[in-house]
């Protein structure tokens, strides 16, 4: 069945899995040659704390020593990785689910503060955030049966929510909060200056 069952291929990162998994089960530290997209090569030491795919790609999320801080890492963006023997300890208070549960995707921002959004979708988009909701803080709000229908969440705003919100197209439209609605109003006419 392998020819008839299909999954998303995920094309760089994963010769990195078993070293991530090791690293996390031992609780020992990696060391990374990390190359951002746009940006120089730098090593980091990090602390592995959990791992999670998201668009086709594989993240690491943990304590990264040279910026003092949690950060993902991208296992496709990862030129060279090592097994340290630098132990660690997993902070008990640290929960992977928690970390990432009021924001969409991978970009956490520990200074962001979930704040209510509130969107209408409008035909067929209305089903597909029904059936797979934006975040799993949705909750349905007003509608007009065969027009459209109000979701609501409880969401830290991130480039990536804009993202999701752009990708939907003319099928949704932000009601709340003010900013978010301007954000994607500004990057829909910045949108149209290159047609």
């Amino acid at each position: 069945m392998k020819e008839r069952i299909l999954f998303e291929d995920i094309p760089r990162g994963t010769e990195y899995l078993q070293t991530v998994i090791e690293a996390m089960q031992k609780s020992k530290e990696l060391q990374v040659d990390y190359q951002q997209f746009y940006g120089h090569r730098k090593t980091y030491n990090i602390q592995p704390y959990a791992m999670k795919v998201y668009h086709q790609r594989w993240y690491v999320v943990g304590y990264i020593k040279e910026l003092g801080c949690i950060r993902n890492i991208a296992l496709d963006r990862t030129l060279e990785m090592n097994l340290l023997d630098t132990p660690f300890k997993l902070p008990k208070n640290f929960n992977a689910k928690k970390y990432y549960a009021n924001t969409v995707g991978i970009y956490v921002n520990d200074e962001s503060k979930p704040t209510k959004v509130k969107i209408r979708a409008y035909g067929v988009q209305i089903e597909y955030l029904r059936t797979l909701p934006l975040h799993s803080s949705q909750k349905e709000g007003a509608s007009k049966y065969g027009e459209f229908c109000e979701f609501e969440y409880k969401l830290c705003l991130t480039p990536e929510l804009s993202t999701h919100i752009l990708a939907m197209g003319e099928n949704v439209e932000v009601l709340e909060p003010v900013e978010l609605r301007e954000e994607i109003k500004r990057k829909l006419t910045e949108c149209l200056t290159k047609y």
